[in-house]
Order: C-alpha cells, then structure tokens, then sequence
C-alpha cells in the first residue's frame, strides 16, 4: 500500500466479494471480513479464540502491505471478538503479520505472432454479398416465401388488397353503442353522474376558546450517559455458533488511494484564479489575495475559533474526516495517526499517554501503520444473513507495527500491537 514517505492512503468500501469471486482470493488482496488468505505456509497456527471469553474472533480487516525494497510479500490480519464486554477491550483485538519471500518468475512467455497472410473463413456463401435465392443479383422488391407462389413486385399492391371505402361506411353504420355510455347525450356530450353529491367545505365552529394548555414538562429518570454505555448480549444463536467455530463479517473488496489535503488544495485553486483576474484586467491583487486567502492584517490580529463543546483534538479529528468522508481506513508508515481522543494513560504516570514506544521482540520502534475510522464500523454484516450488531461501532482502531517489520527464518506469523478507542460521549 504506502511506500512513498509522508504519504497518507485512505480505503473506501468496494463492492461485495460473491462465491465465485472467493476462489480467486489470496495474500495479496485488500478486504473487509471473510475467511483469512494466509500465504502457503506450512503448519500456521492462530488462536482465534477470545483470551477473556473463550468466543471464536472475526476477521475484521484483511490489509497487503509490502514495504519497498523488501523481498518479502507482508500481510496484517486484524481479529476481533464481537461479544459486547470484549468488543471495547483492546486484549480482544488481535493483529498479526505474515511474510514470505517473494520468488521472481524466471520462465519467459513464448508470444506466437500470426502469419502475414492470413486465411478467413467467415462462414459458408461469405463471397455472395448481393445474390438472392434465384441467383439474380439485382436489388428489386421481389420476393420469394418458401413453397408459396407468392410474388410481390411493388408496394403497389397493398393498396388493392384494403377495404373499399362503401364497406367501412357500413361498419361504421352497423356501430353500437352502450346505453350506459354518457356520449349518447347530442347536445351535452359526456356529462357526470345525476344525484352526484356536491363538494362543501366544512366550516368550524367559531365558539372555540383561544386559550392554550401548557403542560409542565417532566424530568428524565433516566441516565442518558449510562444508556449509551449498555450493549445488548448476543443472541443465542450466534454465541452458540462462536462457541463451535469460527463466524466471519461480509466480505468486501477495499479501494485503496492517497489522500490529498483539501487546504492546500483550496489555496492553490484560489492563487490560480487570482491570477487569472490579474492577467484579464492587469491591476494588483496583492491585497485582494491576503483576504481571500485569509491571511492576517496589521489591522487584524487572527483567531483559532475554538469549537463550542472545547475538544480541539476531537473538532481536528473530524475536520480531517470530513475532507474524504467515505474513508473507512487509513494507512500511512511515516504519518502521525489521526487522533479523536488522548491515547490510553499509563498506570505508572498518570498524565502520560500509554502509547507503545518499542517492539517486544527486537526493541526498534513501533509505528502506526493503519487506523480504522468509524466509517468502517458501518460496513459489518455478520454472514450470511447480513445481521447487524448494533454495539459494533468505535472511535478509532490503532495497528502499531515494529518499523523494522521485524522477522526470522521460522516464523510464521508474528503478532503487532492493537489499540482500541471507544466513542466519545
């Protein structure tokens, strides 16, 4: 996906992948749920089952993430547990990458090129372009109609063969007509039924009073914030089916491409179309540019205008969402992630973010390689009856991955670190 530095690649829900497309699917593919395509790796071993619940995970998000310069193919597995305690505990995420070693193709393609001459065989009488049944290659309007002695030599004929004009006059005489039927009438024509009753409009009574019952509004009992929190357990269908293997989401094709910045975008459009004024009426638009530009003043000092509910990170994070707001996933190596809300603080300080700093296995940093938006909450059906949860929802999803990618000779799936961030209320 990304490999060029400070780029940021956004995915959009594509269409859904059918049964015969499923059979084409592989390491390599962008999805949304489904079955895992791991590479052909032997004896690869993967604990769906949720540490807290003991319910089989989902495969959420499939991703094919090579990096540049690597002789690996790189694949992120992302799994969650769909039961409402877990759902919102990042220990039930679980986000794992394979690799294996890309072999080049030695063998060269053989192209057959077609001979200089070659020999079409359309189809049997090809050659007689103009040549009818008779031979006769002339255009006319004869024509011949199987064992028929029919001939038809000019559209003369038709008129021959229609209705003297005495036979429909007495047709037209011998014509009857519904006594029901109101055009009998010779001097009215079609007129409406006798007796039809009449439209009135229905006056009110003017002996209404003008006063008005106001009702003293009554307090809510209940607590609108811990109505929210509450999730609804599973049904028991579905957990019985977690507990005796493994479900999947709705699995969908992902659209992959980078994302361009709306404001520079804007400002270039602008200084582009100012520009062009300058050279129709060749005056200076220095000044008229700062404005429309929004640039600062000596007379006039500019101001952040902070949002009305005070959450600066929260207004930026959907400021930003708003500019592609299809996006389902975001993916960058070198991109800071775009944050709703202040990462998890650590037990040790308690004003620190709990954010991973280093890899377990080789001490290189960590980065965050993709974040699903909440936009991606809304592509998630539980297969195949296409059934929603309505708890299945988020703020943000957190992939770090070791920036190393970090991996040996034996492995064959190495496991990342997942970050969960419930929506804030």
């Amino acid at each position: 996906m990304a490999k060029n530095k400070g780029k940021v690649y956004l995915g959009y829900e594509e269409e859904t992948i059918s049964e015969r497309n499923k059979q084409q699917l592989n390491y390599t593919i962008n999805k949304i749920g489904g079955q895992p395509n791991w590479p052909p790796l032997e004896n690869i071993q993967f604990p769906t089952k949720c540490p807290l619940c003991g319910l089989h995970r989902l495969l959420v998000v499939q991703c094919y993430a090579p990096l540049e310069g690597s002789v690996y193919h790189r694949t992120l597995y992302l799994f969650a547990c769909i039961n409402p305690p877990c759902w919102v505990q990042s220990e039930c995420w679980c986000c794992v990458r394979s690799q294996i070693q890309d072999v080049p193709n030695k063998t060269s393609a053989v192209v057959v090129m077609p001979t200089s001459e070659p020999n079409y065989s359309w189809c049997q009488g090809s050659d007689d372009w103009e040549r009818n049944d008779n031979g006769d290659s002339s255009n006319g309007n004869v024509m011949n109609i199987d064992n028929n002695s029919i001939q038809r030599n000019s559209d003369e004929e038709d008129e021959s063969n229609s209705f003297e004009l005495e036979t429909v006059e007495q047709a037209l005489e011998n014509l009857q007509v519904d006594s029901n039927n109101a055009n009998m009438s010779p001097i009215q024509g079609a007129v409406g039924e006798v007796g039809a009753p009449i439209p009135a409009a229905e006056l009110e009574e003017e002996d209404e009073s003008g006063l008005v019952i106001a009702e003293t509004p009554t307090a809510p009992m209940n607590n609108m914030v811990s109505l929210f929190n509450q999730t609804a357990e599973l049904s028991a269908d579905i957990r019985t089916r977690l507990l005796n293997g493994p479900l999947q989401f709705v699995s969908k094709y992902i659209y992959v491409e980078e994302e361009w910045n709306k404001a520079s975008y804007d400002d270039d459009k602008i200084t582009e179309l100012l520009n062009k004024y300058k050279r129709d009426n060749e005056i200076e638009v220095g000044s008229v540019a700062d404005r429309v530009s929004g640039a600062p003043t000596e007379d006039e000092a500019y101001e952040d205008a902070n949002p009305l509910h005070g959450d600066k990170l929260f207004h930026a994070f959907l400021t930003r969402l708003h500019w592609h707001p299809t996006q389902i996933l975001r993916y960058s190596r070198n991109a800071l992630p775009l944050l709703g809300a202040p990462l998890p603080v650590s037990e040790n300080a308690s004003n620190s973010p709990c954010r991973p700093n280093n890899c377990m296995r080789c001490g290189s940093r960590l980065i965050c390689e993709i974040q699903l938006v909440p936009g991606f909450a809304n592509t998630l059906f539980i297969f195949p009856s296409n059934i929603t949860l309505p708890h299945l929802h988020f703020l943000s999803v957190l992939i770090f991955t070791c920036s190393q990618s970090c991996w040996q000779q034996n492995d064959k799936l190495v496991e990342e670190m997942v970050i969960f961030q419930p929506e804030v209320i």
